[in-house]
């Protein structure tokens, strides 16, 4: 699979033709969906074995840095920093005014690995919502199921719409035709996170969710769809 990106122009004279690149990435994975990718493999180690494993090497790398270690690794090199200025040489740390942090670099495996990424060029299309995951808290699920009644959770991007506007907001259509409901309670509304109550009237079936987003000062309406339908038992 290549990584798709676009051209923008940059801008540097009135008459400068020279573009610069831009990745379109494909979405945004989180560390549960590494783990369902790494269960997927079928290399015969469990999830909860790949989980537990992902946990003590995020925690060992978290001591290490906090504890002045630098830490290299395939994917990634871990340095610790300091921010903020000193006045003068006897000017000790201050927590308003200095700060650690940890500084991060491509590890050697990621830098072969990408030097060896092909690309394809694409035609950026213009904004529209994105939504990329939808987690479901009335059943721990991911992408899945769709619980009445209970908390839902969308993130992505371009996700945050007018609620004046009734014609924008989150749809829930159902995939053998019948009524499209709207999601009437939302208690986050991000451009990249959208936390709501799941309508209590859904009918059990499959659902394909919709965010309709207005642009232009038309209020040109605009669809992003998630990738996978939802189940409602």
């Amino acid at each position: 699979m290549n990584i798709l990106y676009y051209l923008q122009d940059l801008v540097i004279g009135p008459e400068s033709e020279l573009k610069v690149g831009r990745v379109q990435t494909r979405g945004s994975l989180t560390e549960r969906n590494l783990l369902d990718r790494m269960a997927n493999r079928g290399t015969g180690i469990s999830r909860e074995d790949m989980h537990a494993t992902l946990e003590l090497l995020t925690q060992e790398i978290m001591d290490a840095l906090v504890n002045g270690w630098a830490v290299n690794t395939r994917l990634a090199n871990y340095r610790p920093g300091i921010k903020g200025t000193f006045v003068n040489a006897t000017d000790p740390f201050d927590p308003k005014r200095h700060r650690f942090r940890a500084a991060t670099r491509p590890g050697n495996e990621l830098k072969k690995k990408m030097g060896e990424a092909s690309g394809e060029r694409i035609t950026i299309p213009p904004p529209a919502p994105f939504p990329s995951q939808y987690i479901d808290h009335g059943s721990d699920t991911t992408d899945n199921v769709l619980t009445p009644d209970n908390i839902g959770e969308l993130t992505g991007r371009e996700l945050k719409y007018d609620v004046t506007n009734t014609e924008e907001g989150i749809f829930l259509v159902p995939e053998d035709g019948g009524e499209t409901t709207k999601v009437a309670t939302v208690s986050i509304l991000t451009d990249s996170r959208l936390m709501f109550k799941v309508p209590s009237t859904l009918a059990a079936g499959e659902y394909t969710m919709e965010v309709r987003r207005g642009y232009t000062k038309e209020t040109s309406i605009r669809t992003g769809t998630l990738r996978h339908t939802l189940s409602v038992a």
